[in-house]
């Protein structure tokens, strides 16, 4: 489980080539600023199954009618504005779940057999954004798991 928050206009810089993003990808997080989210990830495995769970909430304020309220890193407007708080603008929520099942069938390179599901709601008082998708796939993960530290 784990809880973040992160104030308005945090990781913005007045100069485009000092705030935190590089190829105009904020990488501070992929929120940006002023949000706060909680998540929590469940894996477990039994013999050859594999079941994984992911929750997500974040809330979030969006920019409104031209003012920067502190979610967009490079929106420099407003930045330090006296009396900002978390979540100000219009507030928005996000919900993600995501689950899938695998069965491995080959233990050397980790390869398996996966389907999952995949639901995404973000919504506010303008908007209510749902999707959904299942997925079906081959995964394979190599790995060089070293002990001689």
């Amino acid at each position: 489980m784990e809880y973040n928050t992160v104030k308005p206009y945090t990781f913005s810089q007045s100069n485009r080539l000092l705030n935190y993003a590089h190829y105009n990808q904020p990488l501070g997080h992929i929120l940006g600023a002023n949000f706060k989210e909680a998540l929590s990830i469940l894996s477990y495995r039994i013999k050859r199954f594999g079941f994984t769970g992911e929750l997500l909430y974040s809330t979030y304020g969006l920019n409104e009618a031209g003012v920067n309220y502190g979610k967009d890193i490079f929106n420099t407007s407003n930045i330090g504005a006296a009396g900002s708080k978390t979540g100000q603008g219009l507030k928005t929520d996000l919900y993600y779940l995501d689950g899938r099942v695998s069965y491995l069938l080959n233990p050397k390179f980790n390869l398996r057999i996966e389907a999952g599901a995949i639901y995404r709601n973000e919504k506010n008082e303008r908007t209510n954004e749902k999707t959904s998708w299942l997925t079906i796939g081959l995964r394979s993960a190599f790995r060089n798991l070293y002990q001689d530290f």
